[in-house]
């Protein structure tokens, strides 16, 4: 098994920036989900109320900092004075941006095999499929499907799994919402994707994982399990 794609999404919700190299610390991606889009009720809210916000990217320039990549390609910092401004008229709603606490560490990282990718678009070949659309974190290719489910990170829940120095365990599936239904810069709105993912596969695409030790991974690295 190796990483095949790395991402990174500084503000929740929002699309996410490729990487080919990242430290992964306890909480994730170092620089991961690190911002939250507010309503106007200044609760934290996301694209299943908003759902313009997975048209817009964002990508890290600074430690806390990200400049958000519009859908006409206008770009701003979100610690520009006007940030709150502009993004609350690209998206058609009130919303400002504000710090966010980490996720929990149990779901640190949300990892996909490109198996599952491949099995997906076999299984849906009028949808088009790709990992903007689950927004993972790691993305692994060459992962034996011993099982033959098409979907073998599915069977990794408690397992150890080490990428160089990092050490991983897998504490459980991902529930899916209606976020992938959503369209962004690379795919279009589909609600057949997650009709499918509810029906066939209990409603759970992908698995999230644990950090038991630290470390940085590239692109290419290989990945082996512990256990």
């Amino acid at each position: 098994m190796r990483v095949d794609q790395l991402w990174r999404y500084p503000v929740k919700s929002v699309g996410g920036e490729p990487l080919t190299a990242a430290t992964v610390g306890a909480h994730g991606i170092e620089g991961d989900r690190i911002i939250a889009v507010h309503d106007e009720r200044d609760e934290v809210t996301w694209a299943g109320a908003v759902p313009a916000l997975m048209r817009v990217r964002a990508v890290t320039v600074d430690a806390g900092v990200a400049e958000l990549i519009l859908p006409d390609g206008g770009r701003f910092r979100t610690d520009a004075p006007d940030a709150d401004s502009r993004l609350s008229a690209a998206v058609h709603a009130k919303v400002r941006l504000a710090g966010r606490r980490p996720d929990p560490p149990g779901a640190a990282l949300h990892i996909l095999t490109t198996t599952a990718l491949r099995s997906l678009s076999a299984a849906l070949p009028d949808s088009a499929i790709d990992a903007t659309r689950f927004r993972p974190n790691l993305v692994l290719d060459g992962v034996p499907d011993a099982a033959g489910t098409g979907y073998p990170e599915h069977g990794w829940i408690g397992r150890r799994m080490a990428i160089g120095a990092l050490r991983l365990r897998v504490t459980g599936g991902c529930d899916r919402c209606v976020m992938i239904t959503k369209e962004t810069p690379t795919v279009p709105h589909d609600r057949a994707v997650l009709r499918w993912v509810a029906r066939e596969l209990d409603n759970t695409l992908g698995v999230y994982a644990e950090v038991e030790a630290p470390g940085r991974i590239r692109v290419g690295d290989e990945a082996r399990w512990l256990d």
